[in-house]
């Protein structure tokens, strides 16, 4: 009876394993198809438009150099939609999730920019978010 206890158990830990190696590759996947901004010729400026779903959430990137003032503006009407910004080594800027932003950056090279729903928006069945995003480096 032990022995089959343990099979069970081992049968079990598999499963999990299993189903947490896909779950993480799933995540991986969906953030590592980011979107590179481009502006139009001649302009520092240019406005992105998206739709997230649920727990979706999209990764755009913008590079900067270091003393360039960038400037954020999202726009959506579900009012859980919001922005964060990740600096040049990966890690989140002092900011909290945000519509707005403007900072003169420290660093030369690539930020990403996340958007996404807060979490208790983004549970609720039918959740959606379209959105504008502006985008302005000077």
């Amino acid at each position: 009876m032990l022995h089959i206890a343990n099979k069970y158990r081992q049968a079990i830990a598999g499963l999990l394993m299993l189903a947490f190696f896909f779950a993480t590759q799933a995540l991986v996947f969906a953030q590592s198809n980011p979107q590179r901004i481009r502006f139009p010729r001649g302009r520092s400026s240019t406005t992105v438009s998206g739709r997230i779903v649920g727990f979706d959430m999209k990764d755009y990137v913008v590079g900067a150099n270091a003393g360039q003032e960038m400037t954020l503006h999202l726009k959506a009407p579900n009012p859980a939609t919001y922005f964060v910004i990740y600096s040049i080594n990966g890690k989140p800027t002092d900011m909290n999730e945000t519509t707005d932003w403007s900072v003169q950056t420290t660093e030369s090279g690539d930020y990403v920019i996340r958007v996404f729903m807060m979490r208790s928006a983004a549970r609720r069945k039918g959740a959606v978010a379209n959105y504008t995003l502006s985008i302005s480096i000077h």
